[in-house]
């Protein structure tokens, strides 16, 4: 069977599993310009209460389902998880999600998630920023150190993650993960992203590793620049990152 239009696909999904929900959103990347014949649909869903909350996949329609179902408490509750992560993707679901369903609590749902969403994350402490700025900077000095290929694509992949994420934290944006994090960097700053990825493929590619360095340093200098000696966190184990 040919697999429905995404939009079609979830309201039945939602119709014929959750009929009672008292609200429901497509997210993700299905109904934009980004859609790729592996996307899939991320379906928010808020019921009254039990067997809520969970998560489930399935397939259905001709799409793989990502269903998020929650209470009104829990979907409160992993918001707050979220905004204190700094991390975003409920919120937007349910902020910029397709609603489908009918009522005014969807409507409830959707302001108070387009009101968190546009607040941005709280600002990063001095304490976790410190020690964003401690592992960055160990990972720059790994990668300088290595004579080992397969270390270098390593440590180049976590240097690209580690600098987008600080480059959106620096901002006041939120963070993201996988393609979600170079979509947030190019919004924020298409050159920065751009420069960051060329480095990194140059690295991986080539062994050379001063264009990487560079722009991770930029970036790094913005938060204060690196840190080593004198870094010290009280009543952490020891134990190595």
């Amino acid at each position: 069977m040919d697999a429905l239009e995404p939009l079609a696909a979830a309201r039945r999904v939602v119709e014929e599993s959750f009929p009672d929900a008292k609200a429901a959103f497509l997210g993700g990347s299905a109904l934009t310009p980004q859609r790729t014949p592996t996307s899939d649909l991320d379906i928010v869903v808020v019921l009254d209460g039990p067997p809520a909350p969970y998560r489930e996949t399935r397939r259905a329609y001709g799409w793989l389902v990502e269903l998020f179902v929650q209470t009104p408490s829990s979907l409160a509750h992993y918001w707050a998880k979220e905004v204190s992560a700094h991390r975003s993707p409920l919120l937007r679901m349910c902020a910029e999600g397709e609603i489908l369903t009918v009522g005014p609590f969807a409507d409830d749902v959707r302001t108070e998630a387009q009101r968190r969403l546009g607040a941005g994350p709280p600002p990063l402490s001095g304490e976790a920023m410190d020690k964003r700025r401690y592992v960055l900077t160990d990972l720059l000095d790994d990668l300088a150190g290595t004579r080992d290929p397969a270390e270098l694509v390593y440590l180049a992949g976590s240097i690209l993650t580690d600098v987008s994420e600080l480059a959106l934290l620096l901002a006041g944006s939120w963070i993201a993960s996988g393609k979600a994090l170079r979509r947030a960097l190019v919004e924020l700053n298409r050159g920065l992203a751009d420069q960051l990825l060329v480095g990194y493929r140059t690295a991986v590619t080539t062994g050379e590793v001063t264009a990487l360095d560079k722009v991770a340093r930029d970036v790094l200098a913005r938060a204060g620049g690196p840190l080593s000696s004198g870094y010290r966190v009280v009543g952490e184990s020891g134990q190595p990152a």
